[in-house]
């Protein structure tokens, strides 16, 4: 699934193709390339603010979708993209280091948002 796209319905009816790297499981997607997160921050307005030695952190909605990014620094970002059938239960069984456990509630968070009709 290198460098994959989830096309994403837009509340105004358009469609938008979110980029992605690889699909962790089903409704969990990871995307590392930092070219590939810039395009996605831009294209869906994601509002993360980068602030000097610390990780910036931003859990947005993106349609039926929810997204987390991490930004390090300009060169090293991290997106999870969160779909509502994600399975939490299993994802939370996910072993440590496939995702980290501070992640895994932050997922879990971003996941409340794919519930809400």
């Amino acid at each position: 699934m290198e460098n994959d796209k989830i096309q994403i319905e837009q509340e105004n009816g358009e469609t938008l193709d979110f980029n992605v790297n690889a699909e962790v499981q089903k409704g969990l997607y990871l995307t590392t390339d930092t070219r590939l997160i810039n395009e996605n921050i831009q294209k869906f307005a994601i509002d993360i603010e980068m602030v000097p030695n610390q990780i910036a952190m931003k859990i947005s909605q993106i349609g039926k979708f929810a997204a987390v990014t991490f930004a390090v620094d300009e060169n090293r970002k991290y997106q999870y993209l969160i779909g509502s059938e994600l399975d939490i239960d299993k994802m939370e069984k996910n072993a440590s280091d496939k995702i980290p456990d501070q992640i895994k509630g932050l997922i879990v968070e971003a996941y409340s948002l794919t519930q809400k009709e």
